[in-house]
Order: C-alpha cells, then sequence, then structure tokens
C-alpha cells in the first residue's frame, strides 16, 4: 500500500470518528418511532375502568405501573386525533399481576372518519411472559394515513382471582421520526450515599446534546451522554433527560427514579406516598366514630407505613415506590381490601364493620382494630407477589396464604393480635389456610427459629420461581414445612391449655343494619 492510499484511509477514518463521537450506543443508530398518542387524543372506551386509579387515562399515561381495569373479557379502545398519521408500530404492555386478565386476542383497525374501518392487523393467542412486559408490534405493509384508530381487545381466561375481567398497563400506537426518542439507564436504581451511579443515554436516533437533571446529585447538571453521578443525601431522586438534534427533541423525567439510603441510619428520607380520603360514607355512626377515634388518619397511614416497610425490608431503597394511598371509608360487606396498582393504593375500610362488629368495644379497643386491619392492608401494598404453580386466590393455595398469612403476619408482629389466637385452621389446609393461621404460624417461626425471617421470606419470593412454602422454607431454613406443623400443632395445643382459650361468636354483623 502506497503513503497516498494510506492517507486516504486515514482521513476517512478521522472523518467518520469525527462526525460520530458523540453517538455512543449502538441504539442511537436505529430508527426511532414517536407516539402519535397527546393530550390533544381524543380517546373512548366502551367499558369504563374499575375504579378512579384504573381508569381509561392509565392505559396511555407512559407508565407501565398502572393500568386500565375493566370488569369485561372484552373492551373497545378508540382514538381520534386532529391530524392524520401513518402508523408503523403498536405497542401493549401486561399489567402488574393476574396473567389471566392480559388481551388474548385484537384487533387493531383504522379510519378517515371513524365510520369506516380498515384492518390493519389482527392477533390470537397471545402471551405475555412478564408482568409489565412491552410487546411491540410493526405494521411494515401500513403506508396510509388515518386519524381514527381503535383496537378491539380481548380475554378469553379466569384470573386468579376467578373474575374474566381485562387488564392492560399501556397501549401505544407510533409513527416513524428523525426526531430523537429519548431513554436512558443506569447500571443501579439503588446506591449507598456517596456511591458513584454509571448513567448512560440510549436513546434512538442519533441524538447530539444531552442535558441531563439530578435531584441532589453531584452533579446536578451534565451535558454528556453518560455522566456518572452520586448522591450524597439519603432518599428517592429524580433524573431527567433532554436530548436534541437538527430534527428535534424529546425529554423524559422519572420520577423517584435513584433510591438512595444511608448505611447509619437506613430509613432517613424514607418517603411516604400523599395520602387522599374520598369516603362514600360519612354519615354513619360508624364514620364519625372512626375519624373521632383517630382523627388524623394521614399520620396513622403514615406510621403503620414505615413499619410495614421496616419489617419487609432492610433499607428504604429496597421499598416499593408509591406516590399515592387513597384511602375510603364505605358502608360496605366487605370489612377492609387494598386495591390500586403499583403507584398508587387504594385502601377501603367499612363503616358497617365499625358500626356493628365493634358497638360494644371501647374507644381504645376500636382504635386498636383499625391500626390492626391498617397493618394488614398496608402489608399487602408494600409486599412481593409470589409467582406460584397455580396463583389460585383462595384457601389451600400458595399464592393465597403467602399474601393473607405474611400480612397477618406483619400485624401479629407488630402487636396487633390481642384479640386473636393460634389456632391449626381448617379442611387440613394447614399453614396453606391463610390469614391468621399462617400468620401466628410464620410468628412462630420467627420466634423460635430466626428473628429475620420475615425479612427473608418476603425476598424469597424474588428469589424461588414457582415460590412454593416447601421450597421457601427449605431455602431459609433448610427445614422442611411438614415436620416444623407437627412442632406447632404442639405449641398449639399447649398453649390453648395454658391460656384456656375461649373463642368468642363472631357477631352477624354484615345482616345488621
Amino acid at each position: 500500500m502506497n503513503l497516498k492510499k494510506l492517507l486516504s484511509i486515514i482521513l476517512i477514518v478521522v472523518s467518520v470518528i469525527s462526525c460520530n463521537h458523540k453517538i455512543t450506543n449502538v441504539k442511537s443508530l436505529k430508527q426511532g418511532y414517536k407516539s402519535i398518542l397527546s393530550k390533544k387524543s381524543i380517546v373512548t372506551t366502551i367499558h369504563k375502568g374499575i375504579s378512579n386509579s384504573e381508569n381509561l387515562s392509565k392505559l396511555y399515561d407512559k407508565n407501565k405501573n398502572t393500568k386500565f381495569l375493566v370488569t369485561a373479557p372484552k373492551n373497545t379502545i378508540t382514538i381520534q386525533n386532529e391530524n392524520v398519521s401513518i402508523i408503523k408500530s403498536y405497542a401493549i404492555t401486561s399489567a402488574n399481576d393476574a396473567p389471566g386478565r392480559d388481551p388474548k386476542n385484537w384487533i387493531l383497525s383504522g379510519s378517515v372518519n371513524g365510520e369506516t374501518w380498515t384492518v390493519l392487523d389482527k392477533k390470537n393467542d397471545q402471551l405475555f411472559k412478564k408482568r409489565r412486559e412491552t410487546r411491540n408490534y410493526e405494521l411494515k405493509l401500513n403506508n396510509k394515513e388515518y386519524s381514527f384508530y381503535k383496537i378491539e381487545f380481548e380475554q378469553n381466561k379466569k384470573s386468579v382471582y376467578g373474575d374474566t375481567f381485562l387488564q392492560i398497563a399501556e397501549f401505544d400506537l407510533k409513527k416513524i421520526t428523525k426526531a430523537p426518542i429519548v431513554k436512558f439507564s443506569s447500571k443501579s436504581t439503588r446506591a449507598k450515599i456517596s456511591d458513584t451511579i454509571q448513567f448512560h443515554d440510549i436513546s434512538y436516533n442519533g441524538p447530539t446534546s444531552w442535558k441531563w437533571y439530578f435531584e441532589n446529585g453531584i452533579p446536578k447538571y451534565s451535558s454528556e451522554p453518560d455522566p456518572k453521578v452520586y448522591f450524597p443525601v439519603p432518599g428517592n431522586h429524580t433524573v431527567k433527560l433532554v436530548v436534541k438534534n437538527k430534527f428535534g427533541k424529546d425529554s423524559v423525567i422519572s420520577k423517584r427514579y435513584v433510591k438512595v439510603y444511608d448505611p447509619e441510619n437506613p430509613w432517613k428520607g424514607f418517603h411516604y406516598p400523599k395520602v387522599e380520603f374520598t369516603s362514600t360514607d360519612t354519615v354513619s355512626l360508624g364514620y364519625k366514630r372512626a375519624v373521632r377515634i383517630i382523627p388524623d388518619f394521614t399520620k396513622a397511614i403514615n406510621e403503620v407505613t414505615l413499619g410495614v416497610c421496616k419489617q419487609l425490608y432492610k433499607n428504604l431503597s429496597e421499598v416499593p415506590d408509591f406516590e399515592k394511598v387513597n384511602f375510603t371509608f364505605n358502608w360496605s360487606n366487605t370489612l377492609a381490601a387494598r386495591g390500586g396498582n403499583n403507584t398508587i393504593m387504594d385502601l377501603w375500610f367499612s363503616t358497617k364493620y365499625i358500626q356493628n362488629a365493634l358497638k360494644d368495644d371501647t374507644d381504645e379497643a376500636v382504635k386498636y382494630e383499625i391500626y390492626g386491619v391498617l397493618w394488614h392492608e398496608l402489608t399487602h401494598g408494600y409486599q412481593f407477589s409470589p409467582k406460584t404453580e397455580n396463583d389460585k386466590y383462595r384457601p389451600g393455595y400458595d399464592y393465597f396464604a403467602f399474601l393473607e398469612g405474611e400480612a397477618d403476619l406483619v400485624r401479629i408482629n407488630a402487636g396487633y393480635h390481642k384479640t386473636r389466637h393460634p389456632d391449626l385452621g381448617f379442611k387440613n389446609y394447614k399453614y396453606l389456610s391463610g390469614y391468621t393461621t399462617t400468620g401466628f404460624f410464620l410468628k412462630w417461626i420467627v420466634d423460635t427459629y430466626d428473628e429475620n425471617f420475615i425479612y427473608k421470606f418476603n425476598k424469597s419470593v424474588i428469589e424461588i420461581s414457582p415460590w412454593s412454602y416447601k421450597t421457601a422454607f427449605k431455602e431459609i431454613l433448610n427445614k422442611d414445612i411438614d415436620i416444623l406443623w407437627k412442632e406447632y400443632e404442639a405449641y398449639v395445643n399447649e398453649y390453648d391449655k395454658t391460656k384456656k382459650v375461649i373463642k368468642k361468636k363472631r357477631i352477624d354483623w354484615k345482616n345488621m343494619n
């Protein structure tokens, strides 16, 4: 090779490097797709969401931790935009729980007038392998512009709760764009104070400039594509990124993205979700008594929230992040319940129960019972959810026994169990009976074998799949759970003799006015 050719090659290489030195990830070279859904889009549904925290707006809020849930197996979503667009891709994200509620079949159509529809894609027997899984579907052959789109969803399977509801975390329609599509990642989202975290821009369509913002971070701002940051303040910190190229810009804000804790004070900076009250009953004696006995429910919920998290986790960085707790007093035959999604927790408490079942109790006893229920229901919000072989929510199954057993374990361990006693369950379900039967058994394990059992038990859910009591006990204690249950039976029998337990007859409060 002569010198002239060699110099030419060097110049070409230098030119390529100089033109592309800011492109730091492979994704930036890939074609990006932009959502056609915006605040101006008119989105309608045949069936309304089951609650405000699981309504239609959650379908396109760019948050896979929320969901749109309807009490029907079929639903049709229609989208109308001001401008026409050629969509080349669409995406569907599964919700946080209950795989049986995932859509299985759907038909996507487009229209220029909202009356005559052209089928763009049709899918059958679709399977989401994970929770919050986003599946993208390309529409390579579609070259027509439409301003109306509709998608007809259907599911055909009962969920773990025995219903045929339909739920979706996210739905999106996308068109090709040359402007950057922002996205970033980090080596970790959890750290000790002053640990360095490496961030990476992984945006599409070759951004050429970056503006980072790190709440309480050092540095607080950066124009590098892949900055290194540390956070000297414990707590949950927000990260924002704005990217640009000559065709446009895009931005993303990830609230409380980084969770930083101080090993010397692991709960300093703990994030309390905002508490909102939306009571449907404000006139009954049960309601009036409850708010008189506990005038500051926000304080009560915050107190129990931190207590629950301290039992289930070691520090604030491990805790699931809730933005809000909606608390509702209602006149209901259901004592209490927890609903919502991974960012908003809904809690319901029956004023009918307070008024009728607790009518002869002292104010202190009523307060004690309300706190006990809060411990149980808030545990449901913060505990991990197991993936078992059956995922059936009823006595005799691991899924049910874990959720309700651990919730009562935390309540019992907090000291809110004086109105209840250990028992051996029913129908030979033993430790799979759930609620207090399982809760007292697990508490006995804590007191007898491992004081850190609650933390290990909750954590086992994300380490074992499929999860079961037998597998978890073998992993945590290296013991056979059935042998331990035999020991526990002897303990309960002796407890009954010593304490001379007399079980109170339950008041039929549901059939009282």
